[in-house]
Parts: structure tokens; sequence; C-alpha cells
């Protein structure tokens, strides 16, 4: 009976200590809660279809080109200056003539390459000497569907047969190696094909580009990182890296980035709203421009600031002209990745060979699988309703703003990412 007594009389204490930690918690609570909340509207439909056509037609992140054009430099002349000196002096082991890049699975690095490569064929003014490619073929390899490895060699050969060079060296560019190889039984002959005869090549100088879930699984499959020696990883984007980017945007509709659902967040009135604002939304994203850029689309939310204007103010949003907001602001409220929808059947499977691929076909993914078409389309379309993968014509890719949350969710489910 006394233990019991000392017990109560420890638990008393205790609750008295901690009385004052307690009503302050509740009442910061409360006072969050109770913040006066704004008319919050969806943007209206047309406005957000601008929005999403400005924004997609955004150019690649110049941060990442640049980036490129300092590593190119790098890579193409260690192997170029070895192959002036001593052209003949090849070891298996060497692997100078192939430079991979590696970059989040849903970024668009065929248009960062793009950008990079057109600065290679047309020249640096700035820099022209320490960018230049001396003037060797610069060869783009692309295929309208995915490539066998016979196909890859006749493809390669034919479109050699459109280059000259005095003694036969070259750059061959595989932007996108996702598009050469399916996980399945046979789908690896590119690969194959790839490492054991042509990046053995010395003639040739290889830049290769592949999303982060192809290469660690490349890495595993066929150990594609024994065949070059230098590897570059698109860097994440800092929250300035990506307001700079997107302010075109901003300063056209006059966004901003104070509404109470940022500002309940943090006590101190002094802060810069919206380095804020970007500095989260860089963390929410991983630092993945296209994560980003869906995110940011999310949070938009059109403020009425005449709180009277009856009840068919929905209809009036709705009508509203893109170009006339009188009465109205664009607001940006707290960026927040959405949360994972519950998943049908094996639908984690289905999820990783999107990010390994980036886009496939409903007959690839099923292939990609080791099942019928019949099997997984209600997983498709669970899917695709809930808006984490989306459909373009006859492909299927993973919705950017989700790929955060699936890396996450597939690597506590043990996937390699």
């Amino acid at each position: 009976m006394a233990k019991v007594s000392s017990l109560l009389t420890s638990l008393q204490t205790w609750l008295l200590q901690r009385r004052r930690s307690l009503i302050a918690w509740f009442s910061t609570d409360q006072k969050e809660n109770s913040l006066p909340e704004e008319s919050l509207k969806q943007l209206p439909s047309a406005l957000r279809r601008r929005l999403m056509q400005q924004l997609k037609h955004l150019p690649s992140h110049p941060d990442h080109a640049d980036q490129l054009k300092t590593d190119f430099r790098q890579a193409f002349q260690a192997w170029h200056s070895r192959q002036r000196s001593s052209p003949d002096d090849w070891e298996g082991d060497h692997h100078d003539n192939v430079w991979i890049i590696v970059s989040p699975s849903v970024a668009n690095l065929p248009d960062v390459m793009g950008v990079f490569l057109k600065a290679i064929a047309d020249g640096d003014a700035q820099d022209e000497a320490a960018l230049s490619h001396q003037g060797l073929p610069l060869q783009l390899v692309r295929w309208s569907t995915r490539p066998d490895g016979k196909s890859l060699s006749k493809e390669l050969q034919q479109q050699e047969n459109k280059f000259s060079s005095t003694d036969g060296r070259r750059i061959v560019v595989i932007p996108c190696l996702e598009q050469c190889f399916l996980r399945s039984v046979s789908g690896l002959e590119v690969i194959d094909c790839l490492t054991q005869d042509l990046l053995s090549d010395p003639s040739r100088f290889w830049i290769i580009g592949l999303g982060q879930v192809s290469w660690r699984y490349l890495q595993a499959i066929s150990a594609l990182d024994h065949y070059s020696d230098r590897t570059t990883h698109l860097e994440e984007l800092s929250g300035e890296q990506l307001s700079n980017w997107i302010d075109p945007v901003i300063s056209e509709l006059s966004i901003e980035f104070q509404s109470s659902l940022l500002r309940s967040q943090f006590t101190s009135q002094n802060l810069d709203w919206k380095t804020k604002y970007f500095s989260i939304l860089a963390d929410e994203a991983k630092g993945v421009d296209t994560v980003a850029v869906q995110l940011f689309l999310n949070t938009l939310q059109v403020i009425n600031d005449d709180d009277h204007r009856g009840d068919d103010q929905a209809t009036q949003l709705n009508d509203l002209e893109t170009d006339k907001l009188q009465g109205y602001k664009i607001h940006a409220k707290l960026p927040e990745r959405p949360g994972m929808p519950k998943l049908m059947g094996e639908s984690e499977y289905l999820l990783y060979s999107l990010l390994l691929h980036r886009t496939l076909t409903r007959q690839e993914l099923a292939d990609s699988l080791g099942m019928t078409l019949r099997q997984i389309i209600p997983w498709i379309q669970s899917l695709r309703q809930a808006g984490v993968i989306e459909q373009q014509g006859q492909t299927l890719t993973l919705n950017p703003i989700y790929y955060p949350t699936v890396c996450t969710k597939l690597e506590g489910d043990n996937f390699s990412l």
C-alpha cells in the first residue's frame, strides 16, 4: 500500500511540474487552429491549364547544363589526350572512353543533355577552347521503339555512315539508356551488346544518360559501373536555384508567399517568406526540378479580397479570365508532398518498373513484371485514379509529385534504389 501511495505522490509531482508546459502546448495548438482562414479557392481551370503549360515549357535548369559542361571538359580531355598521344595503348580496364550521367528517375535528363550537347555543338563563345570537342562527329543515338542487340548495332552502323572523321573517332551519345532494355528474361540483350562489344572500342567516346534506379539496377545486373571511370550525378537544386528558375511565372502572375498556412508554421514575422517557401519546396522535392514544379503548382490558390461576393462566387471564379484577376490574388500555401494511397496487390513492383524504365507501354510493363496484361490492369487503373501514375498516349509514367514518396515506400519494402 505504501508503494501505491508513493507512486501516486510521484505522479502528482510530475503533473504539477508539467502543468505549465502542457497549458502552453494546448494554448499554442488552439492558437494555430483558430487562425483566421483566408477565402481560398482552387485555381480556375483555365488559369491552371495556362500555368501547367508555362511550367511544362520552362527550359531545363541551366545549372545542370553548366555542371555537365564542367564534367565533360575533364572526361573528354582525358580520353582525347590519350588518343592523340598513344591511340594504340588500350587496356581492357582503362575505361576512359565512357562517361555516365545519372539523374533522379523522374528528371527530364534528355532535355538537360540536349541543352548541354547544343553548347558542345555550337561551341561556347566564352570558353570555346575548354569546351571544344575538337571537331569530332557528335552522334546522338535514338530509337522509335525499344531496340534489341542486333538492331542496336545496325542502327549505330547506319548512323555512323552519315558522319565522316579523318581517323574514325567520334562521340556517341545515348541520352536515355532506359529505352534500350527491359527488365525481363531476354530484355538485357542491348546492355550485353554494349558492355561486351561496343564500349570496348577506344575510337568512340560514349556519353550515356540514365536514371538513378536504372543505374543501381545495371550496377547489380551488368556491372555497368566497371565500364566507366567517370560518373556524374546531377546535383540537387537549392531553394534559391528553384526560385530563380520559376521566377518568370511568379512575376507574371504576382504570386505571393505569405499565406496564413505558411505563417502559422513560424513565429518570426521578419522572415523572407518567398525564400522560406522555396527552401521548404526544395526539401519536399528532394532538389528535383520536375517534382518541385508539380508541388509548386499544387500550392497555388486564389484568395478573394472581397468576402461578400455572394453564393455565385465559385461560378465567377471558374469563369474568371486568366488575364483579369481583379479582386483576387494568387497565394502559395505551405509545400507538402501528397500521402501514399493504399496500394492494390503487388503494385510496388509496378511502381518500381516505372522508376526503372521512366516510360513503359502497358504490354512492356506486363512483360517487365512477368505477368499478363489482364493481371496488371486493375493495378494500373487504381494508381491512375489516385494520380500516382499518368498516361500519355500509349505510355505510362510515374507522376513526378509522388517520386519522393514512392522512393520512401519502396526503400522501406527493401527495393534497391
